[in-house]
């Protein structure tokens, strides 16, 4: 069966191209993907769209390289499977990292691909990655009382909150200049702070009455919110950096971390291996795949566009120019929008 796939492709700077390919025979553990719809990644996608991402400068990121084919979250039906796939079948639907395009190839043997419960909403599901993603903090937080701040309100900041407060029962604050997202916050149910527009510091205090946060996650990869984090949490509390910081971070670490005992803690998603049991990043999928099958993550109120891949440039200009109302925004592969799992 020959297939051309159309996939996006960022060929420069500001530029995207659909680019088609043709793919032969698959090899014995892969499976052919028919997409219908994807997400877009409004960190890491954004700032490898406008080559602000560290990696361009870093001769050790080599991927970080035009030509480069954006996107790690995309939900289709498997069309045809390689001789040794017996966990799937043609029809199945999936959930898989694979990037924008019509179709996909996922070598299961080396490529995230989970299962979906039937009938469930496919754009609920498209949050699996950065959910999975967001829940590397949850994993690697020591810490097991006292309340928590996460600083970014954007899609990993909201579902690390979520996630904080559904898997550990620790009271959960989110700070954000931006009211828009604030506003979603305040939507599942956690409480959020204009930081923008009230002082941090005195604010938390208040609301613990006096004790403080004993975990900061900072969410949004800036560099000076590295500092914030840290004179924010308590003596011999932790901070977890979970966004990729965009930037150099200059420290005063005797003042920050040694003379407040305090823990910094790397929170990128390697940090786990791929595959595996408990803690692995194969799990925390699972795990999130079935809070939102459950209704306990609340994401339907991040998707604000649906878009064609014709699209894609528009809506990364978006998400650079007018934050405050574009946020989860969904390609459309197959010229359709859905409301379940069909």
């Amino acid at each position: 069966m020959e297939v051309v796939i159309k996939e996006m492709v960022f060929t420069d700077a500001y530029r995207i191209e659909l680019l088609e390919r043709k793919i032969g025979l698959l090899a014995s553990d892969e499976l052919l993907v028919k997409n219908c719809c994807s997400l877009i990644s409004p960190g890491t996608e954004l700032a490898l769209f406008t080559k602000s991402h560290v990696g361009f400068n870093d001769p050790e990121i080599t991927w970080a390289r035009y030509p480069i084919k954006p996107g790690y979250a995309s939900i289709g039906h498997v069309v045809s499977t390689g001789d040794a796939v017996t966990e799937y079948r043609v029809g199945d639907m999936v959930f898989h990292h694979g990037t924008h395009a019509d179709y996909s190839i996922v070598d299961i043997s080396r490529d995230m691909c989970h299962p979906l419960p039937k009938q469930e909403n496919i754009y609920d599901m498209l949050f699996t990655r950065f959910a999975q993603i967001a829940y590397t903090a949850v994993a690697a937080s020591c810490s097991t009382d006292g309340a928590v701040l996460v600083l970014g309100a954007g899609i990993v900041g909201n579902l690390c909150a979520q996630l904080f407060a559904l898997e550990t029962g620790r009271k959960v604050f989110v700070a954000d200049l931006s009211d828009f997202r604030l506003a979603q916050i305040d939507a599942c149910g956690l409480q959020g702070i204009n930081s923008g527009k009230e002082n941090l510091s005195k604010v938390i205090q208040q609301l613990t009455e006096g004790r403080g946060v004993s975990t900061v996650v900072e969410a949004t990869g800036l560099p000076t919110l590295v500092t914030q984090a840290l004179q924010l949490v308590n003596t011999g509390g932790e901070v977890i950096l979970l966004g990729s910081t965009r930037g150099l971070v200059e420290l005063d670490v005797y003042k920050l971390i040694h003379r407040k005992s305090v823990s910094l803690v790397g929170a990128h998603e390697s940090r786990y291996p791929l595959f595996g049991g408990q803690p692995s990043r194969q799990s925390f999928g699972r795990r999130v795949i079935e809070a939102l099958a459950n209704r306990q993550l609340k994401v339907g109120y991040l998707v604000t566009d649906h878009i064609t891949p014709l699209e894609a440039g528009k809506a990364y200009r978006w998400l650079l120019e007018d934050k405050d109302r574009h946020l989860g925004i969904v390609i459309h592969w197959d010229g359709k929008e859905h409301t379940d799992g069909q």
